[in-house]
């Protein structure tokens, strides 16, 4: 295979500033603890409010000193530690980016700069991603004929820098194992059932982009390449070795892997059975999500579809995926606005999951799940927010959902700090 050097040039975009970013802790150095969620009978249908500090380790000087609050719709968010995560949704175009590092109490918008317009709402893993709070990169497609540009910061936004990749096919799906290492899926229907796909590398945390492997042919079956069959649903690298591929090849759910970084792959262990499965129309299936960095357990969400309704289960590994093992969830099939939530899993065991309004834990990795005590918060927000946009746990007690009503064009984004049986808006 022939490797071709995408040439890029490095454009600073802009300097904003971010608010302590690196003081993950207080002064004496423990976490900071939140107050536990207060159960309100106001509710109110006012958005989602963020108070957002002034900007610190800033290039530019601002006499803009003081906090405000700002009303926004958030799209998606990510949870990075215990301390706090990224939130962001698009307005005009624009991204509006923000980061808090004490669990949603202020906010410090860390967006790049407004002449890189976003047409869609990025989402986690597939055009944006973090490896840790200073080192990120985000994904816009290219328009109209242009580069598909890759934004990164080493700093938590206080600056970002741009470089391209020279195809304009659709970015499928993001992933980085280290600040150095990442990779980017991009695919284009070419044909019934068949999708051209090209994995893209980079070794400077950027910087430059090399693209490494593509799609081969039917007529080549003895190919290292990632194959055209088949429509790809996620990429994931649990190292800088080990990757994995999601595809639904004619309705059935593929594994590919690599064990040399995504310079060749092979089929996966077989792990799905049609026989499993009794009465279901469709499936779908998730990339394997890893329960740390190069950790050797993960999971895949699995689901399946008749009609209106969508069940969901999922497979585990603990040996860093040369094996899997189907949890059949005991969780009832759901249909509506949210029958395609997914449940959030801390590690093998424990997971979380909202259905009809009520949140429910499981221990033994969704075999069976206990229905915890209603919130009067999230019920009340539930009636105007209906639609469930996200749920991650990042410990057994912290936690964060978002929820929307997409008619009034608002969201709210809500923690709990007792494993879900209270929450509070942020």
């Amino acid at each position: 295979m022939r490797l071709q050097w995408t040439k890029i040039a490095q454009t600073a975009l802009l300097s904003i500033g971010i608010a302590a970013l690196l003081a993950a802790c207080t002064d004496t150095g423990q976490t900071p603890v939140a107050e536990p969620p207060q159960e309100q009978e106001e509710i109110g249908n006012t958005g989602q409010t963020l108070t957002v500090v002034p900007p610190e380790n800033s290039t530019e000087t601002t006499t803009d000193t003081a906090e405000y609050q700002i009303q926004t719709r958030l799209t998606d968010f990510q949870l990075l530690n215990d301390n706090g995560g990224l939130a962001w949704g698009v307005t005009r175009n624009a991204l509006r980016l923000y980061y808090s590092q004490d669990q949603g109490v202020t906010w410090t918008n860390i967006s790049p700069s407004e002449n890189v317009q976003f047409p869609a709402n990025p989402q986690y893993g597939q055009s944006i991603y973090f490896v840790d709070r200073t080192h990120g990169w985000i994904v816009r497609e290219g328009l109209g004929g242009t580069d598909t540009m890759v934004l990164r910061t080493n700093n938590g936004g206080v600056s970002w820098s741009l470089s391209s990749l020279s195809k304009t096919d659709k970015v499928t799906a993001i992933s980085f194992v280290s600040p150095e290492k990442g990779w980017i899926l991009t695919t284009v229907d070419t044909s019934i059932g068949k999708q051209d796909k090209k994995l893209y590398v980079t070794e400077d945390g950027g910087i430059t982009w090399k693209e490494m492997s593509s799609s081969d042919e039917d007529d080549q079956p003895a190919s290292a390449e990632i194959p055209t069959r088949g429509y790809t649903t996620g990429l994931t690298f649990s190292d800088p070795k080990h990757g994995f591929l999601t595809a639904l090849e004619f309705g059935t759910p593929k594994l590919y892997i690599t064990t040399d970084g995504g310079e060749n792959w092979e089929t996966g262990p077989t792990f799905f059975d049609r026989n499993d499965f009794n009465g279901c129309g469709n499936f779908n299936i998730g990339s394997p999500q890893f329960f740390g960095r190069e950790a050797k357990g993960a999971w895949m969400p699995l689901t399946c579809s008749s009609g209106d309704y969508t069940k969901f289960n999922g497979y585990f590994t603990d040996d860093g995926g040369k094996s899997w093992t189907l949890s059949t969830f005991g969780l009832n099939k759901q249909k509506g606005i949210n029958r395609n939530l997914t449940p959030a899993f801390l590690n093998a065991s424990e997971g979380w999951v909202v259905q009809s309004g009520t949140t429910y834990q499981t221990k033994d990795s969704g075999k069976s799940w206990k229905a915890l005590p209603g919130s009067k918060v999230l019920d009340g927000i539930l009636e105007d927010y209906p639609e469930i946009v996200k749920l991650q746990m990042v410990s057994s007690k912290l936690g964060w959902i978002l929820v929307e009503n997409t008619d009034t064009k608002r969201s709210l984004l809500l923690q709990t700090v007792d494993g879900g049986m209270q929450w509070k808006v942020l």
